[in-house]
């Protein structure tokens, strides 16, 4: 054999042997992740921390889903939920996508100031269709009942912080939307405008957490003042106030991946009247039979735990159809407030003033046939002031069709 054969073999072998070499890592890779899928604790059903979203349960083989296709649907979305190392190569992915110029265009992304944002609302036939229907079913509701009405529709962070929007960025439209349900809404229902009301106190960027959609504590207090004065009411001091903070991370923390931004402080402000207040949760079985829980004062504290992700659901025991909250100190009043979680953190703030707080969750409202309408809980509790307290994305995306 001459000595180019030779080093021709020589090669051969040396290609062979490197691919079988990757073939064995390949099938040690899959090996060893397959075996702990097997042994791993899985989660099903549960509560995820960081993304604040129930794992896929465990799918199921009838045969009526095998055939449907449906199962196997379930099996990938099991998979999904449960591969080993999951967050791991999630945060990678997210940080990676980052680091390569794709930061903007994902669903959550990351600016200056270590802050999170949401792509904004999309501007299309469908909104168009929900901003018209719901400016119609609001004003309809204030002009049936003969209510003294507000809206205070909160715009989103990417918009009013457009400083700290990472570049390039997408636009957002929340003032043109907001200018649309002012237009539509007058003079039935006056629009108080949160774009003027949070800017005019100054500093915006301690009105919206980094991680989370929601204002925060303060930025909750400076609308529940603008309110207040709207409906004729003299606000509480701040001072009146006793504050607590806790470490919270938000639903955009766990929906970036973007896991090594730093967490945000959650405050709970409560007043002198707090202790006193009763909440009431109402609720319809299935047999169209009323029932309700009852708590006292504005915060489940359980929720403020150390090992609890979601601390917002703190306030005002979470999002329910109707709540019900009396304040035994205050004289009279009654106040229906249509409101999605942004009202969670303003509202109790409004029970100082009124005896009756009436708040609808319509998103939540309707799983039995027994609740009673809006409109007959306006009657029943003798209401005579109506806010609707949202963010922009309920108003613009959402149907309030079970305003009656």
């Amino acid at each position: 054999m001459s000595e180019a054969e030779a080093k021709k073999n020589t090669r051969g072998k040396k290609m062979r042997l490197s691919d079988k070499a990757t073939v064995f890592v390949f099938v040690a890779f899959i090996a060893v992740f397959a075996l702990l899928l097997l042994i791993l604790p899985k989660h099903e059903g549960e509560l995820s921390p960081n993304e604040r979203r129930v794992l896929a349960s465990a799918p199921n083989a009838s045969y009526q889903n095998i055939v449907s296709g449906k199962f196997s649907k379930e099996v990938d979305t099991w998979l999904e939920d449960h591969f080993p190392g999951r967050l791991f190569f999630f945060s990678t992915y997210s940080y990676l996508n980052r680091m390569t110029g794709r930061n903007a265009v994902e669903e959550i992304s990351l600016g200056a100031n270590s802050r999170l944002f949401e792509k904004p609302i999309p501007a299309n036939e469908d909104t168009d269709f929900s901003v018209d229907f719901n400016i119609g079913k609001i004003r309809a509701f204030a002009e049936k009942n003969g209510l003294n009405s507000f809206a205070y529709i909160i715009p989103s962070s990417g918009y009013m912080l457009e400083e700290d929007l990472p570049k390039p960025h997408f636009d957002y439209h929340d003032g043109e939307l907001i200018a649309r349900f002012k237009e539509g809404l007058e003079p039935a229902v006056e629009l108080i405008s949160a774009e003027e009301v949070l800017k005019g106190y100054g500093d915006v960027r301690g009105l919206y957490y980094r991680t989370d959609h929601h204002l925060t504590m303060r930025g909750s207090y400076v609308s529940y003042c603008a309110i207040a004065k709207k409906l004729g009411l003299e606000p509480l001091s701040e001072s009146e106030f006793t504050k607590t903070g806790y470490p919270f991370e938000g639903t955009y923390y766990g929906r970036s991946g973007l896991f090594l931004t730093p967490a945000d402080t959650l405050e709970t402000w409560v007043g002198p009247y707090d202790s006193g207040l009763k909440v009431r949760i109402i609720s319809v079985d299935g047999k169209g039979e009323e029932t309700e829980t009852v708590h006292t004062g504005s915060l489940d504290t359980a929720q403020l735990a150390e090992d609890v992700t979601d601390k917002y659901a703190a306030y005002l025991y979470s999002n329910h159809g109707i709540t019900v909250i009396e304040n035994p100190e205050a004289s009279e009043g009654t106040l229906v407030v249509v409101k999605d979680s942004y009202g969670n953190a303003i509202v109790p703030f409004l029970a100082a003033h009124y005896r009756t707080v009436v708040m609808l969750d319509l998103r939540n409202l309707y799983y039995g046939a027994g609740y009673a309408t809006p409109s007959e809980l306006c009657e029943r509790f003798g209401a005579a002031d109506f806010v609707v307290i949202t963010g922009l994305d309920t108003v613009s995306t959402g149907i309030l069709n079970m305003l009656r």
